[in-house]
């Protein structure tokens, strides 16, 4: 029923150009290059300025959708819908983002890398390791799972799906810059986290989901239906 489909080059060289930035972005900060420097001053000047009352609780509340625990619940619960809906491979898919990738290999990377988070005044409290940003990591694995799933299911839905796509987008970019404001984040380590995450998402999508989309397969089924009705 499910025809196979070529791989999409363009994203695969999206996905590529993310790990080189992270592995950019990780021998920066293990030689002390200049550039990282330059990155975190960056951040800082234009996205952390200026601190007041009404951004700070802005960021406050948007970096909560990035949380180890919120993202761990939405895993979870989209993984119970496509095992009850008999789709595997997208509850493989959402756990191998977030559960594997988002959760297990960040927290071995922050151990490897062992960068203190910024030495100035923290918005909220928070502890552990700056490099590269989980938040940053959690954000594109798990609103960036959500915007393929969407694309590929709501596809009789446009303006539903649209709305969807576009709240989900908004948060991939704003929790990610939310860490810098709130001063637990360098630049440095928002963009690591960032392009980390593109691979894995753009990988394991191009990797899971080797068949055409849904509106392809729910074309063929109305087909099947048509004729079997004229027969």
């Amino acid at each position: 029923m499910f025809q196979m489909r070529k791989f999409d080059y363009f994203q695969l060289a999206v996905a590529f150009a993310g790990l080189i930035l992270f592995i950019l972005l990780a021998i920066g900060y293990t030689h002390h290059l200049g550039y990282i420097d330059w990155i975190d001053q960056f951040g800082f000047k234009h996205i952390r300025q200026p601190v007041t009352p009404e951004r700070s609780w802005f960021f406050r509340n948007i970096t909560r959708a990035g949380n180890p625990k919120w993202t761990l619940i939405v895993m979870t619960a989209t993984a119970i819908v496509a095992l009850l809906v008999r789709k595997i491979d997208v509850a493989v898919f959402i756990v191998l983002n977030v559960g594997v990738f988002g959760l297990g290999v960040m927290a071995l990377l922050k151990h490897v890398f062992h960068r203190p988070r910024p030495d100035i005044y923290h918005v909220i409290s928070q502890g552990g390791f700056s490099f590269p940003s989980g938040h940053a990591l959690n954000a594109v694995l798990l609103y960036g799972s959500l915007i393929v799933l969407v694309h590929y299911y709501l596809k009789q839905h446009d303006q539903v799906r649209y709305a969807i796509m576009t709240l989900f987008a908004a948060l991939v970019v704003a929790i990610p810059l939310s860490r810098v404001y709130l001063g637990v984040h360098y630049l440095s380590d928002i963009l690591a986290g960032f392009g980390l995450g593109a691979f894995f998402l753009i990988m394991s999508k191009e990797l899971i989901f080797k068949y055409q989309t849904r509106e392809v397969f729910e074309h063929a089924i109305n087909s099947e239906s048509s004729a079997n009705h004229a027969e």
